[in-house]
């Protein structure tokens, strides 16, 4: 993630309010963990705006950002499928209807 980081670093004007690519880095392993940009900037403390100025400018950045949030639904997805076949039938069925829309999803006459 740090040469990636480095790329983003260089190709952008830097200031003394710029975050630095471990603190970018940091926050995108929280967003990984989240799910959240609010909660991520702040472990990182970062300010929103600057992560989502930065996504706007910085292609890689961005790039990292969709990997992460990609991450985070994954995870989201694995414990909502354990939850559901722990015994929470509506959410079986939600979830039976989402990933399988063919077979589950079928309206009825």
């Amino acid at each position: 993630m740090s040469s990636i980081m480095s790329a983003i670093v260089r190709r952008r004007r830097i200031t003394a309010a710029s975050p630095s690519p471990e603190k970018l880095a940091t926050f995108l392993r929280h967003l990984e963990e989240s799910g959240s940009v609010s909660a991520a900037a702040a472990r990182t403390g970062i300010a929103r705006n600057t992560v989502y100025e930065r996504r706007k400018v910085d292609p890689e950045f961005a790039l990292g950002w969709q990997r992460a949030m990609e991450m985070a639904v994954d995870a989201l997805r694995d414990a909502a499928i354990t939850r559901a076949c722990d015994g929470d039938d509506h959410l079986l069925m939600f979830l039976l209807r989402i990933l399988r829309p063919e077979v589950f999803d079928r309206r009825g006459p």
